[in-house]
């Protein structure tokens, strides 16, 4: 059993490798957030090691659903795995991790439209031993605590590093070099180009009802208070103000 895992934020494009996975590329499938997704263990994990049980629990359903299959690869698309690398890496040794980061400014936007840290929290500084924001919490508006998350959860997968870190702007943008970057990781595979490039043109997940503003229209304030949180990050991951 070969597998990969895609870990990120979420709203970098997960739903279209799921899709690329399992209509374009020969000799794989793909799930996207397959029970159990560890969502709610990602608050756990991010800050204390995994158990037997957390091991147990994440290995055996994915072998189970993959002995039905007749491919040699499987793909979990699954924002929820980003505190979990570590046990990504010690209950499938040879498997594919690929982290997937997109700018925090459209990453912000795109989960405000998701009701993110309005109607639905994911992880918290108080599930963080010690982390500065948790003094500045309660009073934080949605956008500094997304501004938050994004800084957090990107530099969180740095500590147990992935085997390709590729930008969500190199994979749907220009030239699309990131996609195939992430198909060239993978041996035994086959795809029409035509047909990866084409699928790249279409939505796969788009935001039906917008509300909150691209980045351009925020005033000034909403500017400030992101890149007052997030901005050391952007800047090294190469994201200028």
């Amino acid at each position: 059993m070969k597998c990969a895992y895609f870990a990120s934020t979420g709203r970098t494009g997960t739903d279209f490798f799921t899709k690329l996975f399992n209509d374009v590329v020969k000799n794989c499938w793909s799930l996207h957030e397959p029970k159990p997704a560890f969502r709610r263990k990602a608050s756990k994990l991010i800050s204390n090691p995994f158990s037997f049980f957390d091991y147990t629990y994440f290995k055996i359903p994915r072998i189970y659903l993959h002995l039905k299959r007749k491919e040699e690869w499987y793909v979990e698309t699954n924002y929820h795995l980003f505190a979990a690398i570590q046990l990504i890496r010690k209950a499938f040794p040879e498997s594919l991790v690929f982290h997937l980061i997109r700018d925090g400014r459209d990453v912000t936007t795109s989960w405000l439209n998701k009701f993110r840290y309005i109607t639905n929290d994911h992880i918290v500084p108080f599930d963080i031993p010690g982390d500065k924001a948790r003094k500045y919490w309660e009073r934080w508006n949605p956008l500094q605590k997304l501004a938050w998350y994004w800084k957090t959860v990107n530099n969180h997968i740095l500590t147990t590093p992935s085997d390709l870190l590729v930008k969500f702007e190199d994979i749907f943008q220009g030239e699309k070099k990131g996609c195939f970057e992430i198909l060239d990781m993978f041996e035994g595979i086959e795809y029409r180009r035509e047909q990866v490039m084409e699928l790249l043109s279409e939505k796969v997940n788009e935001n039906k009802n917008d509300f909150f503003p691209k980045y351009q229209e925020w005033p000034d304030r909403w500017k400030e208070q992101f890149w007052e949180i997030a901005g050391k990050t952007m800047e090294a991951f190469g994201y200028k103000e």
